[in-house]
Formats: structure tokens, sequence, C-alpha cells
């Protein structure tokens, strides 16, 4: 078992009540003097109990301080001799002690039981504002690829080419900003069609004489994305296929063509 699941099971906070068995609690020594973060765990719940004790502390009534002193045993031998019957233990002696012994052990166990709980809650309460922190580290991440993008495509050795939907697909808008200096191609996908959970678009370089050349895939449908560039590339095609991409083009699902020669 780690440092940190042997942490979060529980024992070191029954180790600081007491509640543990003798061999239970000399693994705990040993696991102790061999981590220093179970010791600065063992430190912190008893610093935390002792706070909670301290906070939620309940006052006991007047009486139970007489009871308490009236059931103490003799102080000396001497007393015991002299006191006579006075020196016998009153009939609920027994009985007062066990009530005070189950009172203090059910205040124990409860604020045992609401420190676990609080433990528990900001465990919880730390894991959701990591989790935060990471989406929102996501989305700045996002943002600023597509901030650094959007710089690109404002090159002005850029040209802007509009891409020619086919008969099957009007309406659709893609834009080609491509360099011919720095050979660089991003695409700034305006509209396209919905895609199934199985399909992805896919780039093709159409050259004379030559076979289609699959490029880059992707699901994306309103972003700026860099692409491939391919010298001598007379037409770039934008083609629904399967999840993954195709290593031929499927025509009857040719979106449009992106003529740069």
């Amino acid at each position: 078992m780690d440092v940190k699941t042997y942490i979060e099971s529980g024992i070191l906070e029954l180790y600081v009540l007491g509640q543990l068995t003798q061999e239970e609690e000399v693994e705990v020594q040993q696991m102790q003097s061999a981590n220093i973060e179970i010791q600065r765990e063992i430190y912190e719940i008893s610093v935390g109990l002792e706070k909670y004790g301290q906070l939620k502390a309940i006052k006991a009534p007047d009486s139970v301080h007489s009871r308490l002193f009236d059931n103490l045993p003799p102080k000396t031998p001497s007393d015991t001799a002299t006191s006579g019957k006075n020196s016998d233990p009153k009939p609920d002696a027994g009985l007062g002690w066990n009530l005070l012994t189950t009172l203090f052990a059910l205040i124990s166990l409860l604020g045992f039981s609401l420190y676990i709980i609080q433990k528990s809650e900001h465990k919880t309460a730390v894991q959701k504002y990591e989790q935060s922190i990471k989406a929102c580290d996501s989305i700045s991440n996002q943002q600023q690829i597509q901030y650094a993008l959007l710089n690109q495509i404002n090159n002005p050795n850029n040209k802007i080419i509009d891409m020619t939907p086919t008969a099957g697909y009007p309406g659709i808008a893609v834009y080609l900003h491509h360099n011919t200096i720095e050979k660089k191609n991003f695409l700034q996908l305006i509209s396209l069609p919905t895609l199934s959970e199985d399909q992805a678009f896919q780039l093709w370089s159409l050259k004379d004489g030559a076979a289609p050349m699959p490029l880059n895939v992707f699901v994306d449908r309103n972003k700026i994305i860099e692409v491939a560039y391919i010298d001598n590339t007379a037409t770039y095609a934008i083609t629904i296929e399967p999840k993954g991409g195709s290593k031929a083009p499927s025509l009857d699902k040719l979106i449009g063509t992106i003529g740069v020669i």
C-alpha cells in the first residue's frame, strides 16, 4: 500500500483517537518513523481534533462535578480507617462512572465523525477546484492557439482563396490562406456539413497526372487550423471520409475544391 492510500484509509484518525489494536498501533508507529508525510498527517489530525474539541466543547452540568468527586476513592488509608461507613462506595458509583465513560465516548465519536465528514468535504472541494483550474487552463490554451493562428492568417503574404462547393453541398464556406513564401496553409472553416460520429473531413492535394494525395484529417467545423503545404499542388479538395481518413478520396462525398494555380 502506498503512502497516499495508507493516509486516506482512516487508520491514522483511529490511531490518534486510540481506537486501534496493539498490533495496528505498532504498524502505524513503524510507518510514522519511516515516512515524514505520515508524521505530518498525524500531527495535523491531532491538531484538528484538538481545535474541534475546543470549538465544540460541551460544558458539563454542575451535578457532574459533584458526582465525579463523590465517587473518587479515599485519599489515604487513614481516611479509609476513620471514615467507617462513609468509606464504602455508594451503590450507584459504578453506574456513574459508566455513564460518564459512555458520554465521553459518544462525544469523541461524534467529534471524530464530524472531523471525517469535514475532511471528506474539503477533499471534494479541492478536487472540484483543481478540475476547474484544469478546465480554465485548457480553454486558455485553446484561445492562445487560435489567437496565434489568427495572427498568422493576417500575414500580408497570404493569398486568401475561397473554396468552390460542389452541387451536393451548397452553402458551405471555407477559406484557404495560402502562403507560397513561407510555404504554409491555413484553413479558415466557416461553415461545413454536420458529421456523424464515424465520419471526418479530409484534405487532399491534387496534381496533374498524379493520384490524389491524402493530407489532414479533421472534425472541426468552425475553426482556424494549419494544414499541409504541398509544392506544385494545383488544387486542394475536401471530402467526407470514415473517421481516421482514407487512402483514396470518396468522390461522391466531395464537398468542394480550392484552386491555387
